[in-house]
């Protein structure tokens, strides 16, 4: 990206007097270009624009001043496809600076990969391009020139001569052939375009023959080549290659009838398998393959060979070798599995890992049934039952199930990082989306075969276990089947459990009681054709689906006092035909904060009241959880029991009366000071989602506080409760308490509370956080008026005494109340809201003065910034429908907007200095850039309903100089924003207030241009994949589901107002659809009362939701205004609306002029009639007319006849501009429609005869389309007369609107403008990686653009690139290399009279006859003369005097220079850019002289 300014200028002015004052104005041509990486040329980003301002400081004992003011003119914005993706790669790439160990980004737009065994040479067509591309290596290829047309052409390195392939087309995605002919012989190379992105393109360039392997070890592979050499003899080659295990090989740029034969070999053995012979003809046959092994095991393997798009030009052959069988145990340990070879007498034993690991069995013979029995242990016995497998097997089981997927699919495998589809084992991701039906559940194992990968010979064979236990929870647990213990599940286990006949329990050991407490009895429920299970006791039995989860509670312990409640959940789901059944703690605490936690766990009696004063804390079990780190596997731990209080008695009591609570503390003191140091107690309860607990510090402060606010979420997910731990952004209260006694805060609660409200004690001298029960119980509801309860005083006295409850305090109201304390005496109560939060200051009277002071001292900065920008323009261009031209799809135009920041309007009692943001708009308009190319009806999508007059716009500088014009552009404008903000942290801003206003708008909505944009939208968005990649890559070791991460970090951090109001807003919306039926609604009214909801606490979810409710309800009240405004009905609503505001008129103007006197009231009669007329005449025609335009339309539909519609559709949209010009159309148009009747009686049926005769259909289609059209001809004789009656009483209409100025639809702010690829200017880059790249790493000092002036006086566009030893001439016009000069043979200089113009003169020295060249003596030119005398001269003075410089000098006479040739060179330049292109001409050359020596 270059971001330039051109001609800026700055002054700087300074002066004293009472106050130091400094003033700076600076001004400049700006303008922005991007890097568009198709054609890598600069692309217009922001079009030149000027812009000016002046920033003022003065600066005082007490404040300080700055006033900033900036006047922009008119901003051009373009941006498409190409820029988004510009823009992303680079941000990505700035970010990659961190990780230099990432993949590497590819910022063109085609990535060119050579899947061959050959190196391949490619460029653009009509250029000097010529790039190699090795095999299996890709290239970022962007376009040489975007002058010549945009086709690449490859040819074959290693052929010897560049013979190049016919031009190819790479911007639509689809499978290309293209052939090379040389001597004799023929190479089809398969080029497949792929889409990477919206802008990306993958270019594929293979042969005909494919070889993979799906084997788990190497092997080594010799192709036999035949083909008749140009001398029409046989030639036969061989290729050699190694084929990696799970991999493929470049292709063969063969065709089918070359590659006759193939064998194989292990690797680093001598012996060959048989040759295999291949069928060029057969689209697809398997055989097996003996592979010769040096250490005595057999390895038979298959060779299939598969035919990707079978008959057509672009068919390619592919090999797959796999292996026989493949064994997959799901089971949680290895098996031993015994294979027999019974008819050969012969067994031997493998192990089998488990774990969903696959591996392939050994020694296996073809043709011959093997039988399979599985051992579990050394110790333990093989099963009984033997599985007889066999390679005939896959025949009966490949013809019952059809192969799922195309070939192609089976080579995308090989094609990028390897992609695990299959889930990881244990396969207990919660997914709702899966369906699976559970294999059996009556036997403990089976045994499945399957075809292992479509159209691939290899068996499969699964072992599956019926189900699968998984131990997710922290406790060792017991598994109980009726009475009976089964087996013991250790913490973190994963087991295969018998199958249950009856339900079963799950138990814990406790060591107190020495017993195991058991749980609720758990039935499992499959589907109807289960065995019957037995009836269990009396005890109860809870039923859990294969797919569901059920809760399950053990208690431990029998004292009251010392037990215990654990809470489970076991959920079921079916993966790969196993049943997955899991038990996890109910609760999972997760730690966001950087600090250890420590909690407490508490069950107890759930007992409503408010006001008690102090919260015991129990002497109770204490877990903590270590803090968080900022990856996204955040810490979280199970929480793994609930203490039960004292106050629980033994019996079963209901659920509903027990309550769970959280103790939080940051240290883990215990003895007779722990309650300082643990919170009050947080319910866990679903109905409170989210809660701020103040966690004391003990006996330490924080910047004056003595707690930190801790938000405590809760969620549920599948049955589990997880709790998140997080640094509260937003605290609901702060208290400071600057009495030297301790104040108890208790809350004013009218209803009965949901769970025990205990008093906050605030400690003397100390600041503590606070959440009101009111506010806990209500988030996150978003009302539209929220009143806080007051709140009620007292001072903690000494001894047993205690103090009366002061007078309410009403928190609602921002100020100071007087309130009296008994025990103490009169406090201050200071109550700030600010952003969310109410700050509540208790001082006695001595200490309310500085707390005010505090706060005026940090008032001394305010800052003043205004910035006016005189028109906005915003265009959407799409750039991949035409690569040629990109054209305009949107364009948003903004007038007249006005930036103001200024201090807020309260700052006596806020807390932090508040700025008071405003965002003002004159007008707003949305147009559709496609209406004149399209058929589309609307060419304006939103704009401002009624305009006033256009008043005298003053000048900006008036307008930011006189405050009354500033008043009345604010009132005039057509949306107005207005923030109110306070300093955040980390020079951030949080929004405090918010208010909108949307004067009257127009809405134009049109389905058709609705799905336009919808289809290109995702263009627009820029490639996200690799990160979806990086997400599930770390998906295996994540532990918290992504919907649980993004809810909580929801919930903790709210959206926060202290008043959100949207004014009322009114809107005429016009809508057409063309569904079957065209329907049209023409202006419809739609008015909306205010918004208006504070203070807003709550989350962007539910604020959304109640944004969407209160506009469906608007638009819902308004119903019988859209029924009433519909076209086919003749709008009657509006012609109800425009009879109304006539005859309002008719009445008002007349009495308005009759309280200014007798002249005013004859003018405001007079006006008044014409407004009646007008009105009543615009809304009957407007009628009429539109009834009429939507019975041409559906007429047109209704006729069947495409050609005749869309005909009709692009005439309807030349609207008449008189009555005259409305007659002519529609009796014209009348006149062909009833042309085209007759007429389509004959037509339809030929042109549907046409049709089918081109498709080489049968008689019976033909006969079939003939009645069709006869058909479609005898619906247009009704239709079409019809149609064009209603047309011409429409254009009547139209014309007739139109003549009078009483049309209502808006146009076009701009013309759309197209942006042509090949006008585009190079850039910086495109020198360097295009043009250049034959230097190998060419520096570029400059690129100058110029204007060539040759001999004749023609002037052409150029470029000069300075490098380190050559001055190229580049044509832009060409986009080609035209000269190329040596530096060191060249002289740089501007023109002596005209400054702009630029010398170039080459010296060439004319060589003397032939025997002077010759010669044994090399004569000096004159450079070289000069350098050797500058030298002589320098280093003489350092040699010693010798005899030998005693004798007479010889003097050195320069050889006199021969005459030379100058060739002179005009450049045409920016004067500017002239003379740092000298200056760096002459660096560069004295640096290829190597003038200067040291």
């Amino acid at each position: 990206m270059i971001i330039s300014f051109k001609e800026p200028h700055m002054y700087l002015r300074q002066w004293n007097n009472s106050s130091v004052c400094q003033e700076i104005q600076f001004s400049a041509q700006a303008d922005c270009k991007l890097l568009e990486c198709r054609n890598v040329t600069m692309q217009s980003m922001v079009k030149p624009f000027g812009i000016f301002g002046q920033i003022a400081v003065s600066s005082d004992a007490a404040e300080k001043l700055l006033d900033c003011t900036i006047i922009v003119d008119s901003i051009f914005v373009n941006f498409g496809q190409h820029a988004v993706h510009s823009l992303n790669t680079a941000v990505q790439a700035w970010q990659q600076n961190k990780c230099p160990e990432v993949e590497e980004l590819v910022f063109s737009h085609f990535v060119i990969c050579n899947d061959t065994q050959e190196t391949l040479r490619f460029g653009q067509v009509d250029t000097d391009e010529n790039i190699l591309l090795a095999s299996l290596h890709s290239h970022q290829y962007s376009w040489r020139s975007h002058k010549s047309p945009q086709l690449l052409h490859i040819c074959i390195e290693g052929w010897g001569n560049w013979r190049w392939s016919e031009p190819i087309s790479v911007d639509h995605a689809g499978t290309f052939i293209r052939t090379i002919q040389y001597k004799g012989r023929t190479a089809s190379l398969i080029i497949k375009v792929q889409q990477l992105s919206g802008v990306q393109k993958q270019i594929i360039i293979c042969g005909r023959q494919i070889i993979c392997s799906y084997l788990s070890q190497s092997i080594e592979l010799k192709v036999v080549q035949h083909y008749i050499g140009q001398d029409g003899q046989a030639v036969v080659r061989e290729h050699f290659d190694c084929l990696t295990a799970k991999q493929k090989l470049p292709s063969y740029i063969l065709e089918n009838s070359e590659l006759t034969e193939l064998c194989v070999k292990a690797k680093g053995d001598e012996d060959w398998s048989r040759d295999v012979c291949l069928d060029s003809k057969a689209p697809e046959y398997s055989i097996v393959i003996q592979v010769p092994s040096s250490n005595s095991s057999i390895i038979y393997v298959w060779c299939t060979v598969l035919t990707l798009e079978p008959n057509s030009q672009v068919q390619q052959r592919m090999i797959v070798f796999s292996p026989l069988f493949i064994m997959r145990s799901h089971l949680p340990d290895p098996i031993i599995i015994h294979l027999e070879k019974r008819s050969l007498g012969l067994s031997e034993t493998q192990i089998i890992p488990g774990k969903g690991k696959e591996k392939p069995l050994q020694n296996i013979e073809p043709d011959l049934i093997h039988h399979l029995t599985f051992q579990a242990r050394e110790e333990d016995d093989p099963s009984h039952c033997a599985v007889p497998i066999s390679t005939s097997l896959i025949k009966q089981i490949a013809t019952k199930i059809h192969p799922g997927g195309t070939v192609s699919q089976i080579l995308d495998e090989f094609y990028g990082p390897e992609k695990s589809l299959q889930p990881m084992w244990p396969y207990n991701k919660k997914d709702p989306d899966r369906n699976e039906q559970l294999s059996q559940w009556d036997s403990p194992m089976q045994v499945k075969l399957s075809v292992w990968k479509p159209y691939v010979r290899t068996l499969l064979i699964e072992l599956l276990p019926w189900a699968l236990l998984i131990n997710q929870s922290k406790w060792d647990l017991w598994l109980f089947e009726g009475e009976k213990i089964v087996l013991q599940v250790p913490a973190g286990k994963i087991i295969i459990p018998p199958n249950f006949q009856e339900a079963f329990q799950i138990g814990i050991y406790w060591a107190n009681t020495n017993t195991v407490h058991k749980s609720v009895a758990i039935k499992l429920v499959h589907n109807l054709t289960s065995p019957k299970w037995k009836d269990g006791g009396n005890g109860e039995v809870v039923s859990l689906d294969e797919e569901g989860f059920v809760d399950a509670e053990i208690r431990l312990g029998a004292f009251p006092g010392h037990q215990k409640l654990c809470q489970f959940c076991i959920s079921s789901m079916v993966q790969q035909g196993i049943q997955i059944i899991q038990i996890e703690d109910k609760t999972t605490i997760i730690n966001n904060t950087p600090y250890q936690i420590f909690y407490k766990p508490q069950l107890s009696l759930s007992k409503p009241q408010s006001g008690k004063e102090y919260f015991h804390v129990p002497d109770s079990a204490t877990f903590s959880i270590c803090p968080g780190d900022e990856q996204p596997a955040v810490k979280s731990s199970s929480l793994p029991c609930w203490d039960l209080m004292p106050d629980i008695s033994q019996s079963a009591l209901d659920a509903s009366l027990l309550q769970k609570q959280l103790s939080l503390a940051f240290s883990p003191a215990a003895g007779a000071d722990s309650s300082q140091c643990w919170s009050l107690p947080a319910i866990v309860r679903q109905e409170f989602p989210r809660q701020s607990v103040a966690v004391p510090f003990g006996n330490y402060r924080e910047n004056g506080f003595c707690t930190r606010a801790i938000a405590l979420t809760y969620q549920e997910h599948f049955g589990v409760t997880y709790l998140t731990l997080s640094e509260d952004p937003s605290p609901r209260i702060i208290f400071h308490n600057r009495c030297p006694v301790t104040v108890l805060i208790k809350e004013n609660i009218k209803d009965i509370p949901k769970f025990e409200v205990y008093c906050r004690k605030v400690p003397s001298e100390c600041s503590i956080h606070h959440e009101l029960y009111h506010q806990i119980s209500s988030y996150p509801d978003c009302k539209t008026k929220d009143l806080l309860p007051s709140l009620l005083l007292r001072v903690e006295l000494l001894g047993e005494m205690t103090a009366e409850w002061s007078d309410a305090i009403d928190i609602n109201n921002q100020g100071t109340q007087v309130v009296f304390l008994t025990g103490f005496g009169y406090v201050y109560v200071d109550i700030v809201h600010q952003c969310g939060t109410v700050f509540i200051t208790v001082a006695p009277e001595g200490k309310a003065g500085p707390i005010l002071s505090n706060t005026n001292r940090t008032l001394e900065k305010i800052v003043t910034f205004k910035m006016f920008i005189t028109q906005l323009s915003l265009a959407v261009f799409d750039e991949l429908t035409h690569h040629k031209a990109s054209s305009e799809l949107l364009r948003l135009t903004l007038d007249s907007v006005f930036l103001q920041l200024a201090p807020g309007e309260e700052p006596a009692t806020a807390l932090l200095p508040l700025y008071r943001v405003g965002l003002y708009c004159r007008d707003l308009q949305l147009d559709n850039q496609l209406y004149n190319k399209s058929s589309f009806h609307f060419a304006v999508l939103v704009c401002q309903g009624e305009k006033t007059e256009p008043t005298h716009c003053s000048k900006m500088q008036n307008l930011l100089a006189s405050s009354r014009d500033l008043e009345e552009y604010k009132e005039n404008c057509f949306i107005k924003l207005c923030l109110t903000l306070n300093e955040g942290e980390s020079f951030l801003f949080d929004i405090h207030e918010c208010s909108f206003e949307l004067k009257p708008a127009r809405l134009y909505v049109e389905d058709t241009f609705v799905y336009y944009i919808k289809t290109l939208f995702e263009t627009y968005l820029p490639n996200s994949n690799r990160d979806g990649h990086r997400a599930a890559l770390q998906g295996g070791t994540q532990t918290l589901p992504v919907q649980v991460r993004q809810h909580a970090r929801a919930l903790a951090n709210p959206v926060k107002l202290r008043k959100l109001v949207i004014q009322p807003v009114s809107l005429l919306v016009s809508i057409h659809a063309s569904l079957k039926l065209y329907i049209a609604s023409d202006h419809t009214p739609l008015s909306f009362s205010v918004f208006e909801r504070g203070p807003v606490f709550t989350t962007a979810r539910q604020l959304v939701h109640a944004l969407a409710m209160h506009y469906a309800a608007g638009a819902l009240f308004r119903a019988g205004w859209v029924v009433g405004s519909l076209e086919i009905l003749g709008s009657p609503a509006s012609l109800v609306r425009s009879i109304g505001n006539g005859v309002a008129d008719f009445f008002r103007l007349p009495y308005e002029g009759l309280t200014r006197g007798p002249g005013a009231f004859v003018s405001g009669v007079s006006r008044g009639t014409t407004s009646f007329v007008k009105h009543i005449s615009k809304g009957t025609l407007t009628s009429i007319t539109n009834l009429a335009t939507s019975l041409a339309r559906n007429m047109d539909r209704l006729s069947l006849d495409e050609e005749h519609y869309s005909r009709q559709e692009e005439w309807r949209r030349q609207l008449p501009e008189s009555l005259g010009e409305g007659l002519r159309q529609g009796l014209s148009r009348l006149g062909i429609s009833l042309l085209g009747a007759i007429a389509g009686i004959v037509d339809q049926p030929m042109q549907n005869f046409q049709k089918t005769s081109e498709t080489h259909a049968s008689a019976g289609h033909k006969a079939k389309g003939v009645i069709s059209g006869v058909g479609k001809g005898i619906m247009g004789v009704f239709t079409k007369p019809i149609g064009g009656a209603a047309e011409l009483v429409s254009q009547t209409g139209y014309g007739i609107l139109h003549g009078a100025g009483l049309s209502q639809l808006p146009k076009q702010r701009y013309q759309p403008n197209d942006l042509h690829a090949d006008q585009a200017p190079n850039s910086h880059v495109k020198y360097v990686w295009k043009m250049l790249q034959s230097l190998g790493r060419p520096e570029v000092y400059m690129a100058l653009d110029v204007v060539l002036v040759r001999g004749s006086g023609q002037e052409h566009e150029g470029c000069l690139l300075l490098t380190s030893e050559v001055l190229f001439v580049v044509s832009v016009s060409e986009d080609t290399q035209q000269q190329a000069f040596p530096v060191t043979e060249i002289d740089c200089a501007q023109d002596s009279k005209q400054n702009n113009l630029l010398v170039v003169q080459l010296r060439q020295p004319r060589v003397a006859c032939d025997v002077e060249v010759d010669g044994g003596r090399e004569r000096l030119s004159e450079q070289q003369y000069s350098r050797l005398v500058d030298y002589v001269t320098k280093t003489s003075c350092h040699l010693a005097p010798s005899c030998s410089s005693m004798q007479a000098p010889c003097p050195v006479v320069a050889v006199e220079p021969l005459p030379s040739t100058v060739k002179t060179y005009h450049y045409m330049v920016d004067p500017h850019f002239a003379q740092v292109f000298i200056s760096k001409f002459t660096m560069v050359k004295n640096k290829a002289l190597r003038k200067g020596f040291p």
